[in-house]
């Protein structure tokens, strides 16, 4: 079932972010040699988060998915395995998708980097990636399967930070308080909360150009922040 109401013309990809991963809490300590970021990739889902998944990737809007991409980390991997399975299709795994590199902790430094980071597309830490560095290399992917899959839809499973950086290429930023994001596109309001795990956002483009944005909500995954 195609769900969008735009004609047979038009692009669809939908940009999820993954399911709630396992807490902190769950992990005493971590001994590794290898770098940050490659320990943050491993991370997976909890119990929660694979249910939550599970749930997610059932639904019927999913049942046209011509192909699935995900980030190169272990939980968007978890989270798009069962609509994989249920569709019988293969993933085209992309660290272009990821999520944004922290680099050195700043948050000592600066306690408002979560705000700093959408109010400033430059703003950076040493090692680490700003909005604009994310939103360059997230574009390339989309815009690479809009070239190969035309009036197709599209699984994009990513991250939090990845997927809003991303957007803030169409929509307008209204407001952010305490992690809460309220965005706007066309000058409609189509997102004002924090993001949710799993979440989803549908994307319409009409050859490249994008007409459309919209946020999916679901009764049975109500709102939980998972990180």
């Amino acid at each position: 079932m195609n769900d969008n109401n735009f004609g047979d013309n038009m692009t669809t990809i939908y940009l999820i972010r993954h399911s709630v991963r396992i807490p902190s809490s769950r992990v005493e300590d971590i001994h590794s040699s290898q770098d940050k970021t490659t320990i943050s990739e491993k991370i997976c889902l909890s119990v929660e988060g694979e249910e939550r998944a599970r749930i997610l990737c059932n639904k019927s809007i999913f049942d046209d998915v011509s192909a699935i991409y995900t980030s190169n980390c272990v939980r968007t991997m978890q989270t798009a395995k069962y609509l994989l399975e249920r569709l019988d299709l293969t993933a085209h795994i992309d660290e272009r998708l990821d999520e944004r590199r922290t680099g050195k902790p700043n948050a000592d430094i600066y306690p408002d980097w979560f705000e700093r980071q959408y109010l400033d597309e430059n703003f950076k830490t040493e090692g680490g990636e700003s909005q604009k560095d994310v939103q360059k290399r997230f574009s390339t992917v989309i815009d690479e399967i809009l070239n190969t899959y035309p009036n197709q839809t599209i699984g994009v499973f990513a991250h939090g930070l990845a997927i809003t950086f991303y957007l803030l290429k169409y929509c307008k930023l209204e407001e952010i308080h305490d992690k809460q994001l309220k965005y706007s596109f066309n000058g409609n309001v189509i997102f004002d909360k924090c993001i949710n795990a799993p979440e989803v956002f549908k994307l319409d483009f009409d050859g490249n150009t994008l007409i459309n944005v919209q946020v999916l909500e679901f009764d049975d995954l109500p709102y939980r922040h998972g990180v």
